[in-house]
């Protein structure tokens, strides 16, 4: 049933909640008083949910900042300096995907921040704002970015942690080499597309690169991008051509291929090169000549999403050692 506005977090009831051991979903509350909000920063051993508060005081944002686990405050659309502030030395996550902006001052408070912070409502973000949140000590969640600056993505590129920004549908090559400076994971799962030289600019990053949104790559994207990353994430690719696999498979980490839902002999020979964990989650069947040249594949190689698994097929690869199948698929 909808509450009204206005709908109140009553204070002994507060008092009882914070002896709760355990998340705390407390989003039909739209106020809540310093009083209870100081009862709710005494509550520890889970998270606490508290999406339906569209304003944050200062002094009902520092009351809850005692709180010992991760806050959500998804329903707030402005956060004062001062309320920002009160979170300066919080040490969990924190959520604020409701903010469609953020002041620079805010922004340079929350960076004492350590933990994650969600910002994904977040529209636009100065280069003062940008630099400051990346001295921030954890992930960072921007998903609401839908362009980037080079200047802003420097700023962001130094945050400690992982960087979100699948927001994106296009990024520039001067974004594209600042943010290749940035150490943790990086998520730019709405591209659909990357033009060459901004893949190659991209290669060069050693963390973990998502890329789940791409439809189509080339051969030489293909090549820039499997020059460096730990971990090279392309699980929109539904097919592949034979020299962008014979590209990815000199990628030397982590691969996800998870949206393929064929291979032929020959592309499956040329991944088979790829010497780290590959995975194919995408594949109902192999056809026993994409077995074998599966087979050679020196490294784990992960087919979950197996249904079947032909009898010739599953001789090919009962040698393969890392070979990870689904519980119902076996080899005998």
């Amino acid at each position: 049933m909808s509450r009204p506005d206005g709908y109140e977090l009553p204070l002994p009831q507060a008092k009882s909640l914070a002896r709760h051991r355990g998340d705390l979903s407390l989003n039909e509350y739209t106020l809540l008083t310093t009083e209870a909000a100081s009862q709710l920063g005494r509550h520890a051993g889970g998270a606490l949910w508290l999406d339906g508060l569209v304003s944050l005081p200062a002094e009902t944002a520092a009351a809850l900042a005692t709180h010992e686990g991760a806050i959500t405050l998804d329903g707030v659309t402005e956060l004062c300096d001062s309320a920002a502030a009160a979170f300066s030395r919080f040490c969990h996550g924190l959520s604020f995907d409701g903010l469609r902006a953020i002041s620079d001052a805010a922004a340079e408070a929350l960076h004492g921040h350590e933990g994650a912070l969600g910002l994904n409502g977040v529209r636009t973000l100065s280069a003062r704002a940008a630099a400051a949140l990346g001295r921030h000590n954890g992930s960072l969640w921007l998903n609401g970015l839908a362009s980037l600056s080079g200047e802003v993505a420097a700023g962001l590129a130094q945050v400690r942690g992982q960087l979100a920004l699948n927001g994106l549908r296009h990024l520039e090559y001067d974004a594209a080499i600042a943010l290749v400076t940035h150490q943790g994971d990086l998520m730019l799962d709405g591209l659909t597309s990357l033009a060459d030289d901004v893949a190659v600019a991209l290669g060069g990053h050693r963390g973990m690169l998502s890329l789940a949104g791409l439809t189509s790559l080339t051969a030489a994207a293909a090549a820039g991008l499997a020059q460096r990353s730990r971990a090279l994430v392309l699980n929109g690719l539904d097919a592949l051509s034979a020299d962008v696999a014979a590209a990815l498979g000199r990628h030397e980490g982590f691969l996800y291929l998870n949206g393929l839902k064929s291979l032929t002999p020959a592309m499956a020979a040329a991944l088979a090169g790829h010497p780290g964990d590959l995975y194919l989650g995408g594949l109902a069947t192999l056809p026993t000549d994409v077995a074998v040249a599966l087979a050679g594949h020196a490294g784990r190689l992960h087919l979950t999403g197996l249904t079947s698994l032909p009898p010739a097929s599953a001789n090919a690869l009962r040698l393969k050692a890392g070979l990870n199948l689904p519980e119902h698929v076996q080899l005998a």
